[in-house]
């Protein structure tokens, strides 16, 4: 055991059907704390995005598999929900910021999938965009619904 496994918990490597090779990251600590990390091709963005689920040592659920299916589908619908949010505190900057277009605007670049197994399902959305390249825009969503967002850089 090195060092850093010593203070950070062990990981292992696993290949999953679904999301390609994931490193597992396991909190003796607090065993409801590990998780996955993986990065996988997210379909409504036509690009390759970062993914942390939560988990145990057998690997993802199907529902962590449906529900990341389901945010491809319902993207339009999820898009919708955060704009409001992201043109109001980005607009605490930007006086008079409006999105025009999401899809051009904004690129998803990071999910935090859940155990999903609670409903509603609490998980994250993180986004870059041309607007300011120097912060991140996470959003925390309830099922489809934006509730939070955090603007990090």
């Amino acid at each position: 055991m090195g060092i850093l496994d010593f203070i950070f918990g062990k990981s292992t490597k696993i290949n999953n059907d679904f999301f390609g090779t994931m490193l597992f990251l396991i909190d003796k600590k607090d065993p409801l704390k590990s998780y996955y990390e993986c990065r996988r091709y997210f379909t409504p963005t036509d690009k390759i995005i970062e993914i942390g689920i939560k988990g145990n040592e057998t690997g993802p659920t199907q529902k962590q598999i449906d529900f990341f299916k389901s945010i491809e589908t319902n993207y339009s619908v999820i898009t919708k929900s955060i704009t409001p949010l992201i043109e109001d505190e980005f607009g605490n900057w930007k006086e008079g910021f409006k999105i025009e277009n999401f899809q051009n605007e904004f690129e998803a670049v990071y999910l935090g999938l859940p155990r999903c197994e609670d409903k509603p399902i609490i998980w994250e959305i993180a986004f870059e965009t041309d607007h300011d390249r120097n912060h991140t825009f996470t959003l925390t969503m309830s099922d489809f619904d934006a509730k939070e967002i955090l603007i990090d850089g």
